[in-house]
């Protein structure tokens, strides 16, 4: 768990950068699908606070869970 929320903090703070580094980690992960995410988790970070909604996608994206 504290692994995905560190994902999520970084996707919150690097945007696409982190996707781009999780896509490095992570080969068959979907770039474009990870580029979503990191824009909508800062998007629901600047409107309503802790993007949880990312948090779940990026649990369903671990390989480890």
């Amino acid at each position: 768990m504290l692994r995905v929320e560190t994902r999520r903090t970084r996707f919150v703070a690097e945007g696409i950068a982190a996707g781009d580094a999780f896509a490095l980690e992570h080969p068959a992960a979907d770039r474009n699908e990870l580029k979503r995410l990191a824009l909508r988790a800062r998007t629901i970070k600047r409107r309503y606070g802790t993007p949880r909604r990312p948090l779940r996608d990026l649990r369903a994206l671990d390989p480890a869970r």
